[in-house]
């Protein structure tokens, strides 16, 4: 398996009414940037509190996504990420920041695209990306929330946790195929061709054949990622003027066997190799495939490298369950923000490596780990390791006293990213987790703040 680590470069702080910071960004290969365009709210930003861990301060899935409601007239006012319509009263704006802030987003995001679109050039591509990101991701909400709830009862995971890594990876929107230095990624779930091999290749025969899927390998000697290329360079010039973010499952029709076996390697399975990319270009964009596909992944992760005393801390015993009244009954056994699921949204975008990162930290012995929870975690994925001078690397051991090295820019990627992931799903004006680098993660160089770190929790 391929495993990524997405970065976010930001712009400006972002919290509340335009949602926790995210957006999507593959391996350290190469860095797809999107700038957020983030405000402050009208009142003060909450301090962090204690948190009870079997009822932390998260929504409800529902209340994660928009509702499509009537959005009040940005048409006017001067800044649309920041500015309310002078009409608004003080409760009503309270009641969209705290009641409808998914869909208060989606408002100010329209506002946003509806301005470039009478004057071109008004907002930078990075912004017009973001904008159009969110409001794509507030549609099909229902056939979202579906997915989701059905994935979350199939393999245990807590929506939450779902629903946060999702909405890091492309906010919940229907992202077209983007190359991310030879990954070539697809859709809400951003999963390349071996990841969705391996859950395809575990569908039922009937509905492998109705999707177009061969008898094939998911081995990168059969499918490597970058495979997807001479599909991507003939599709990204079938798409006119859209952004190459907007590619869509039509702009790959017509693209035969002759235009595009020439470019993979040298094989005799080259028929069933170009089945497997159509099928997953025409496909990958599928909602419910996307999403069941994606927890299946994380399911992968969480069942072969989560330590066995992370998965049986922080579960609901007999007759308890997340107590918030949502729309439908919480169906993990898992707390919302459960560390040993956050751990695999980790080795997702870092590898299974973070496991063994985070026993270094704590010093684990035979494989007790001790009382973690999802603080900790992001704690240990900060400062596990110590630096090694001179590089842009910290040391760490395994149990087994393996020596095991890691970029900082790595660690300093993957603590953000799981803090985001928490963020994502964090009731409005509350605070539960935050990202711990103090200077940004940097591509090269080791923050001073961060050199002098022993990289194991001190006791």
């Amino acid at each position: 398996m391929m495993y990524f680590f997405h970065t976010y470069i930001l712009s400006m702080v972002n919290f509340v009414i335009f949602g926790p910071l995210t957006i999507v960004d593959k391996e350290i290969k190469i860095m797809k940037n999107y700038f957020l365009i983030t405000l402050l709210c009208l009142h003060a930003l909450p301090a962090m509190s204690a948190t009870s861990w079997d009822n932390p301060a998260v929504l409800c899935p529902e209340e994660i996504l928009p509702r499509g409601l009537t959005c009040l007239d940005f048409s006017h006012v001067e800044n649309a990420y920041t500015d309310f319509p002078d009409e608004t009263t003080k409760e009503e704006m309270l009641d969209w920041r705290n009641n409808k802030a998914a869909d208060l987003k989606v408002c100010r995001n329209l506002e946003v695209i509806r301005r470039e679109q009478v004057k071109a050039g008004s907002f930078s591509a990075a912004t017009l990306e973001q904008a159009w990101m969110v409001v794509d991701g507030g549609k099909q909400v229902k056939e979202k929330l579906e997915a989701i709830e059905a994935a979350s009862l199939k393999v245990g995971i807590p929506p939450q946790v779902l629903i946060g890594a999702m909405k890091q990876e492309s906010l919940l929107s229907s992202l077209g195929v983007s190359p991310d230095g030879g990954n070539y990624s697809c859709g809400m779930a951003q999963l390349n061709i071996q990841e969705w091999c391996q859950s395809m290749n575990r569908l039922p025969e009937a509905d492998k054949t109705a999707l177009g899927w061969p008898a094939i390998s998911c081995d990168e000697s059969v499918l490597p990622t970058d495979i997807i290329k001479p599909f991507y360079d003939i599709a990204i010039k079938n798409i006119g003027t859209r952004a190459g973010y907007q590619l869509a499952a039509e702009d790959f029709n017509g693209i035969t066997a002759q235009d595009v076996v020439g470019s993979f390697s040298s094989s005799n399975i080259q028929d069933k190799r170009y089945q497997a990319v159509t099928s997953f270009v025409h496909n990958c964009q599928n909602i419910s495939l996307s999403i069941s596909f994606k927890a299946q992944t994380l399911k992968g992760l969480y069942d072969n490298f989560v330590p066995k005393s992370l998965k049986d801390a922080e579960l609901y015993t007999e007759g308890k369950t997340f107590p918030r009244a949502c729309k439908n009954a919480y169906t993990s056994r898992a707390y919302p923000l459960h560390t040993g699921w956050l751990l695999a949204v980790a080795m997702y975008n870092a590898g299974p490596g973070q496991a063994k990162l985070l026993g270094h930290y704590y010093q684990v012995k035979d494989n007790k780990f001790p009382a973690i929870n999802p603080l900790g975690l992001i704690e240990a994925l900060h400062w596990g390791g110590k630096w090694k001078k001179g590089t842009d690397n910290v040391l760490f051991k395994d149990q087994d006293g393996n020596k095991l090295t890691q970029r900082w820019f790595k660690s300093c990627i993957v603590q953000r990213h799981v803090a985001r992931v928490i963020q994502h799903v964090t009731l409005p004006a509350e605070s539960i987790a935050k990202s711990l680098d103090q200077e940004g993660c940097k591509m090269t160089g080791v923050p001073e703040y961060r050199q002098v770190s022993s990289g194991i929790k001190d006791k």
